[in-house]
């Protein structure tokens, strides 16, 4: 229990370092590949290319979230388990997990596969857009299956206090990823298909790896040796984890209606160059957004172990610590995109007209990025501490309450511009509500507290 015991007795401030940068390292390796990915795809096949990879990337990632819930959800779980010294539930809950993952695994990819044509077009996919996009996705669906189980697997893995086997799980994929990602693409002459097939194969191979962990790695705490698919599924278990989970899933489906609706503005408003441009865009805001996630990442563990040992003290210097982390972060990257906004569209093609919409683009979007970090923890602090309802209602707050309004009505008023100008706009709004929802639930972890020590 090492581990997992830590996470009660170490120095707030270290023990979120040590688990949030095997987390940031992970995730930023998985954005570069995402990063070479989109590169070689502009290289080797153009600004289509990118625009069909940009279309497709929301469609798979919708897929891919229903892991990353249930994994987000079980975690929350098996924190708190752990912080109560409750290990048989830790373990049925890891059991559990794992085989509705499967199942819903089947069913989803089935179902893309079916309805793949009519759900790329709805995620704004033209005429011009269509073949690469579908493309694209046919080849990146398989790995879909394998990216599940790597989100599931991942959460847990964290869960247990060993963010560090995750980091390496990711970086393996990545660097993988990186090494036969231009041997498909250029030297087997494939192109697209070639750049999803190179991400599918790392994601499988990554989830081999995230599946070994749980039978035979020395450092792990729980164990799927015991696993049977034969035994039912505890519906109490999976109704909690779909409960906590429903507020990770909820922000990346509102994501995607956000993603469906700026690709049709976008096409409607400029063309297939914006929409590309978008694309680009949305991987360097992932590069700055993934050491934010790894520090929530690293904190929800912390605070969720804490608050299920009752240890409330700790809860509360974790929010301040993570808080104060994310947001000095968060203030870094807006100086970077602002900065350097040009060079780094450069990097992806040499269109030039694609280097321009996405400089001034990019500029206005990141404008609200200083509290970007403060609106990740604050969803966090719900998730950790098992409060769904919170949770659902910050995940859907920036996107569904203000983006989608706001990206709807603003090009009304100031064309695309107005599209961009909707970014930083929401991120205002939704950290405002943020504050709110966060006071609340530190004045009532500070009632528990006292009330624990009467």
């Amino acid at each position: 229990m090492d581990n997992a015991e830590r996470l009660g007795t170490q120095n707030i401030g270290k023990l979120l370092f040590k688990l949030s940068m095997p987390s940031i390292l992970g995730m930023l390796a998985i954005t570069i590949y995402n990063l070479a990915d989109t590169i070689f795809v502009g290289r080797g096949v153009g600004t289509l290319g990118i625009a069909g990879v940009s279309v497709s990337l929301p469609f798979l990632m919708t897929v891919t979230n229903f892991g990353l819930a249930i994994g987000i959800g079980g975690a929350s779980i098996i924190s708190r388990a752990l912080g109560a010294k409750d290990m048989a539930k830790a373990t049925e809950v890891l059991n559990n997990l794992f085989k509705l993952v499967l199942v819903l695994n089947i069913v989803l990819i089935l179902l893309a596969y079916i309805f793949i044509e009519p759900l790329l077009v709805l995620f704004g996919a033209n005429s011009e857009i269509l073949p690469y996009a579908k493309e694209y996705s046919s080849y990146a669906l398989i790995g879909s299956f394998f990216m599940n189980i790597i989100n599931l697997n991942a959460n847990i893995i964290r869960a247990e206090g060993n963010a560090k086997f995750v980091m390496f799980v990711q970086t393996f994929a990545a660097v993988l990823n990186l090494i036969i990602d231009p041997i498909f693409i250029f030297e087997l002459n494939m192109g697209i298909k070639g750049a999803a097939i190179a991400t599918s194969l790392s994601q499988a191979l990554g989830a081999i790896m995230s599946i070994w962990y749980f039978y035979r790695a020395k450092a792990r705490v729980l164990s799927m040796k015991g696993l049977s698919f034969l035994a039912p599924l505890n519906k109490v278990y999976v109704k909690e984890t779909f409960a906590i989970g429903a507020s990770s899933f909820a922000r990346h489906i509102a994501n995607s209606l956000m993603n469906i609706v700026l690709f049709n503005l976008l096409i409607q408003y400029s063309g297939s160059t914006a929409v590309a441009a978008f694309g680009v865009i949305f991987r360097l805001l992932m590069f700055t957004f993934m050491p934010l996630f790894g520090i929530n990442q690293g904190f929800m563990p912390i605070a969720g172990y804490n608050y299920g040992a009752g240890s409330l003290k700790r809860v509360l210097t974790s929010i301040r610590v993570a808080n104060l982390t994310a947001t000095l972060v968060s203030i870094l990257s807006f100086v970077v995109m602002v900065v350097f906004a040009k060079q780094l569209m450069s990097i992806f093609s040499t269109d030039q007209e694609l280097i321009d919409i996405g400089t001034h683009a990019i500029r206005i979007v990141v404008i609200a990025f200083p509290v970007i970090g403060f609106q990740i923890i604050g969803s966090g602090l719900y998730q950790a501490l098992g409060k769904a309802r919170g949770a659902i209602v910050l995940a859907l707050a920036r996107q569904v309450l203000f983006l989608i309004p706001f990206v709807i009505l603003f090009p009304l008023a100031w064309d695309i511009t107005g599209i961009w100008a909707a970014f930083p706009a929401a991120d205002f709004f939704a950290a405002g509500l943020t504050l709110v929802m966060v006071l609340i639930q530190i004045r009532n972890l500070k009632r528990e507290k006292a009330a624990l020590q009467l």
